[in-house]
């Protein structure tokens, strides 16, 4: 009797084990927020990797904004999405001026700007619950009141 309980309990650890690593795996790609597909820019979205680091980069559509992105390292435990920010993008320098018609959907944008990357002080981790959906073979995540949605399983594809 103890043997048979011993066995059940060591398949449910291993059972509750694979289904955390099942996750991770799933997350791994590049999941935009608000549409599956691209259109003439990215909005916002996730790159998970498999070491467990991510990059999250903000709309290619806000022309004004000083921070592009922000880097760090991930984990997925059950319904928990934790992310450590390490470092982040932020545009430097630059002018406002008049932005173009079509892709660009301000009258004022910054140009002329640089890149560097800056060393997160706080690299305290932040907690998300995440909400795993799938709609007519669409797969998708909640994160708050944000949808993503699986563009690519390779997170190295359709670099930004």
């Amino acid at each position: 009797m103890k043997k048979t309980i011993l066995i059940i309990f060591s398949i449910l650890i291993m059972k509750s084990i694979g289904s955390t690593q099942t996750k991770k795996h799933n997350i791994i790609g590049v999941w935009q927020v608000y549409s599956p597909t691209i259109g003439s820019a990215w909005n916002a979205h996730y790159r998970f990797f498999k070491n467990g680091t991510f990059k999250y980069s903000f709309s290619q559509y806000d022309d004004r904004g000083r921070i592009e992105a922000a880097k760090g390292s991930f984990r997925l435990h059950g319904d928990t999405l934790t992310l450590i920010i390490k470092t982040r993008i932020e545009r430097v320098g630059g002018d406002l001026v008049g932005g173009g018609m079509g892709f660009q959907q301000d009258e004022l944008v910054l140009d002329g700007t640089q890149d560097i990357e800056v060393k997160q002080k706080n690299t305290n981790p932040i907690d998300i619950n995440i909400e795993w959906l799938t709609r007519k073979g669409i797969k998708a995540f909640k994160l708050q009141n944000n949808t993503y949605y699986l563009i690519s399983t390779d997170p190295h594809n359709q670099d930004d």
